[in-house]
């Protein structure tokens, strides 16, 4: 049989296809037979397959994968069925968290198979049996008036009298209840107090001080502490040392320093209320220089807060960069790091500036004259003491040698920043440095303390002098008011910043 040029071009399976499609198309059997060159029982047998396909191909499919993937093994699926029905009441997070570590699933897996087998979560109360107890409008009124009535009485009492007084089911709790809110209508809570932010509009107008106390040292286990001054203004720190046992007279030696340094005298100056800012003759200082003292909130380091969040830096800038902390090293690159923040830091407050721009705005500063003398304005007189047998001197309940020539004479005792000073009427000036340390008596060593000979030396300087008489018996403020004096309105006054 002659093939045709067209049916010979395609394969096999194709031709085939074409067979079956003339066939349903209506052409005679012979005719298409005899084209594509297929028999009869074969272009039977094709068009049999070709209607199944179809039919199987006009079937509705479920959309998505047919076997999801991740799908929870059977094993493990059996281990969470089985822990759900053993403890209804759990919820698919305590399962979760009792399966061993590392178990491929997860608390919403938990809740899929709970609902897959139809495993009910049950609650671990029982269900109440009755409606809660509500009070009516009228107990509660009646309730109020009785509490307020009796405010006197405690909880119990106020629920045993309103049960057999008028037979109401009230718990002492609920009582106390009602009275606390009654008491909080008599006596309302004061508002809150606000807090808001400072910022001082000149340099040397408030200077912050306070230690960084988290320094401890390597090898010696104990801590250091870095006294820090800062001018609010400009965010600079004015003063930064550290130091091993600071006392109140550390505080007087920096705030001196400071002063010479920048030759100014601050406005004021605010510390927390620690021991070494806390002091007769800390405030006697700043009294006589004319400088505000002011103590932050206890509890409240937010009132310090720029130099607290300063220390964070410090700790992560400085402290936290070395491997060991060294008392001597420290010491010793601490400068650099202070002229670092003081000239290169940018701080955001300013605008990402350094401090030191700030710092050049000063138009105010003290005499020299003033700033020699501010170790005597550090003093206080404490009183007069009567010099005891053999020139001996009673203090805090220890003998101090004085001199045996003032047996029975009256001496001024004065406390300043060198120590603790003694003046006869001669004019004659004893010292006795670091006094509060060597006269502390511990209860422990009461013996030792005792056998312990301390004396007072005698200095070449007597305050009977006459810059030293002047300062005790003139106000020191007016005397430096006085002396400040103008010089030329283009030029920065010669003053004391107040």
């Amino acid at each position: 049989m002659k093939v045709n040029d067209e049916a010979a071009s395609v394969g096999r399976d194709e031709r085939r296809l074409l067979a079956v499609l003339a066939l349903l198309k209506g052409e005679a059997v012979n005719h298409v037979c005899r084209q594509y060159n297929i028999s009869r029982s074969d272009l039977y047998k094709y068009k049999r397959r070709a209607i199944a396909a179809m039919r199987v191909a006009m079937r509705d499919h479920r959309r998505g994968p047919k076997h999801p993937p991740r799908r929870l093994a059977e094993d493990k699926e059996r281990r969470i069925r089985t822990i759900c029905e053993r403890e209804p009441t759990l919820s698919s997070y305590q399962i979760y968290r009792s399966l061993e570590t590392g178990a491929p699933c997860c608390p919403r897996t938990i809740q899929r198979v709970r609902k897959r087998f139809s495993l009910p979560r049950l609650m671990k109360r029982a269900t109440p049996k009755f409606k809660a107890h509500r009070f009516t409008e009228a107990e509660k009124n009646l309730i109020h008036q009785q509490v307020k009535a009796k405010l006197f009485l405690g909880c119990y009492r106020l629920a045993w009298d309103l049960q057999n007084e008028y037979g109401m089911r009230i718990s002492p709790s609920t009582a106390k209840r009602v009275k606390r809110a009654i008491l909080a209508e008599m006596n309302p809570r004061p508002a809150p107090m606000v807090w808001r932010f400072y910022e001082r509009h000149h340099p040397h107008r408030l200077w912050h001080g306070d230690f960084l106390e988290k320094v401890t040292l390597t090898y010696e286990d104990r801590t250091a502490y870095q006294l820090t001054l800062m001018d609010d203004y400009s965010r600079a720190y004015v003063f930064c040392d550290l130091y091993r046992e600071p006392n109140l007279n550390t505080t007087i030696r920096a705030l001196i320093a400071a002063m010479r340094k920048y030759r100014t005298i601050p406005q004021a100056l605010l510390f927390d209320n620690g021991s070494t800012f806390k002091g007769k003759l800390l405030s006697t200082f700043c009294e006589h220089l004319g400088i505000r003292l002011i103590h932050s909130s206890p509890y409240h380091p937010q009132t310090n807060g720029k130099l607290e969040r300063a220390f964070r830096d410090d700790m992560n800038e400085f402290y936290h960069r070395r491997k060991k902390w060294i008392f001597n090293e420290l010491r010793r690159e601490l400068p650099a790091y202070v002229h670092y923040r003081n000239h290169v830091r940018g701080h955001l407050a300013l605008g990402g500036k350094p401090s030191n721009i700030r710092l050049q705005e000063q138009d105010f500063f003290a005499l020299p004259e003033v700033l020699e003398r501010l170790e005597k304005y550090a003093w206080r007189a404490i009183g007069s003491r009567k010099v005891g047998a053999h020139g001996f001197l009673r203090l805090r309940k220890r003998n101090v040698f004085l001199h045996p020539q003032l047996q029975g004479r009256e001496v001024n005792l004065y406390e300043t920043a060198e120590g603790l000073q003694a003046e006869s009427g001669d004019g004659r000036m004893f010292r006795l440095p670091k006094y509060r340390a060597q006269l502390r008596r511990a209860f422990h060593r009461v013996r030792d303390a005792d056998n312990q000979r301390l004396s007072l030396t005698q200095i070449y300087q007597s305050r009977s002098d006459e810059d030293s008489t002047e300062m005790l018996n003139r106000n020191t403020s007016e005397s430096i008011t006085e002396k400040c004096v103008p010089i030329n309105e283009n030029r920065p006054r010669i003053t004391v910043a107040l």
